[in-house]
């Protein structure tokens, strides 16, 4: 790799990162909370981003390799950093810090608290002001803030930090790009808060569930996630959750007044498809454990939407469901929604272009001299897309087969040890048999956290990273 460039990019991504512990310090101060778990790690940050970004480089363009290497050690640095205020404050060790900051930046939302209640203000502020970073992408944050190259070359980077097959830019310009992918954030984010109040939210908690939504994770400030808020907020965060796992180029178009190319989005269709037949299955299947039909019906939507959305959020328990159900749950958390999205786990867009590509071999064992070429909203998918695609699938289930292998020496049973990854690999948070993270040994939580930036990260980045390592 070119260390001189990929450690100055790193710099300037840790004086931006920085900044951003302005606002769990303005928080502390308003709830007379300690300043100082925000300003040593605010503090580590810009000291460590002003020496590297010290480093002179000859060529300030990016490559793609430099782009994943980029990604993958910024995550892990900035991991490392934001666990500082967990530590400083005494809630936990450093492992378990850790596994909880990169929980909350992959927008996971799996704890190792028991009881979050117990959690100051400014500490519940940056848990989930974390997913809000970490929805977008925590170098698409910061870049937001600050440009990264003066040549614009820094698509590589957003390449290797958004979700889905492939990443382009709405407009020419990427600067352009981000404003846009932010106000769609922002906007909707907005207006989440803005029901949640009308809602009976307090502003607190009004603001730290709309980021948690936005950035689908499932930090809440309450051991009973969002069970007890009113109907009406659990209906408004439901909704937003199935919203915030739409392609943002959607709104994109919606903002450009393209509907013509919303109504041929082919991904869309199938995320809409997905979502309403799972939420009647799982309501046929769930509806007498309830009161009411209706109670039935808002769990089953709630849930359905929490979970392919990869958010966590709960309003009841999910273990009362039967096994048909339980299934259904985990191939939603596994599939998750869609690619341009803040969510996480496989995609539709890829398990679209999976399945056209086994058709595509059926037929061309029954005609062998068949030509066939896969197309994906309309346009043909390059032959390297779809071989990557194949690529990711195979690798997406080695790595959840080789965490699951190391997860099961702790002990717990096997719905107990595939639940744990696949809730974390595919940053989900929320799964059967598990309220918190903390019985399991240091090595599992590190390798489930390593697990969780695999799979925010979509893979390659992090692959990257220790393929390069390797060949030292």
């Amino acid at each position: 790799m070119r260390k001189k460039i990929v450690y100055k990019f790193i710099g300037k991504v840790l004086i931006g990162f920085s900044s951003l512990f302005v606002f769990p310090i303005l928080i502390a101060l308003i709830y007379k909370n300690s300043v100082i778990p925000f300003l040593i790690p605010q503090l580590v940050s810009l000291l460590l981003g002003l020496i590297l970004n010290r480093i002179k480089v000859n060529d300030g363009s990016l490559f793609a390799k430099d782009g994943l290497l980029i990604v993958s050690l910024s995550w892990i640095i900035i991991s490392l950093i934001g666990s500082l205020p967990f530590i400083i404050s005494g809630l936990c060790d450093p492992v378990d810090a850790f596994f909880e900051t990169v929980s909350g930046f992959t927008t996971t939302g799996a704890t190792i608290f028991n009881d979050v209640e117990k959690l100051s203000k400014s500490i519940l502020f940056w848990r989930s002001f974390t997913h809000f970073i970490g929805g977008m992408g925590v170098l698409a944050f910061v870049m937001a803030i600050i440009p990264l190259s003066s040549k614009d070359k820094s698509m590589h980077l957003l390449k290797a930090e958004m979700p889905g097959p492939s990443v382009g830019k709405l407009v020419p310009s990427i600067k352009k790009t981000l404003f846009y992918l932010y106000f769609i954030y922002l906007a909707l984010t907005f207006i989440e808060f803005i029901l949640l109040l009308i809602g009976g939210c307090s502003v607190f908690d009004s603001l730290l569930i709309s980021f948690s939504t936005a950035g689908t994770g499932g930090f809440s400030l309450l051991n009973s996630s969002i069970a007890t808020y009113s109907l009406f907020n659990k209906i408004v965060i439901g909704i937003f959750m199935f919203l915030f796992g739409v392609n943002f180029n959607i709104y994109f178009l919606i903002m450009m007044k393209n509907g013509k190319h919303i109504l041929k989005s082919e991904e869309l269709r199938v995320y809409f498809f997905l979502f309403i037949t799972s939420i009647i299955i799982v309501f046929f299947n769930t509806y007498n454990l309830f009161l009411s039909a209706f109670d039935g019906l808002l769990e089953a939507f709630f849930h359905v939407s929490s979970i392919m959305s990869s958010t966590g959020f709960s309003i009841g328990d999910i273990n009362i469901y039967p096994t048909s159900s339980r299934i259904i749950l985990l191939m939603l958390m596994l599939i998750s929604a869609c690619a341009g999205s803040t969510c996480g786990g496989f995609k539709i867009s890829r398990l679209i272009i999976a399945y056209k590509s086994i058709k595509r071999g059926f037929i061309k064992i029954i005609y062998p001299n068949s030509v066939d070429t896969i197309k994906f909203e309309g346009k043909k998918v390059p032959e390297d897309t779809v071989r990557n695609n194949n690529k990711f699938l195979i690798l997406y289930i080695i790595l959840i087969v080789f965490i699951m292998f190391i997860v099961s020496f702790d002990g717990f049973s096997l719905e107990t040890t595939i639940n744990a990854v696949f809730t974390t690999f595919a940053n989900v948070g929320l799964c059967f048999e598990i309220s918190n993270f903390s019985l399991f040994s240091d090595l599992s939580k590190v390798l489930l956290s390593v697990g969780m930036l695999f799979g925010r990260l979509e893979i390659f980045p992090m692959l990257a990273l220790f393929i390069d390592l390797r060949k030292k």
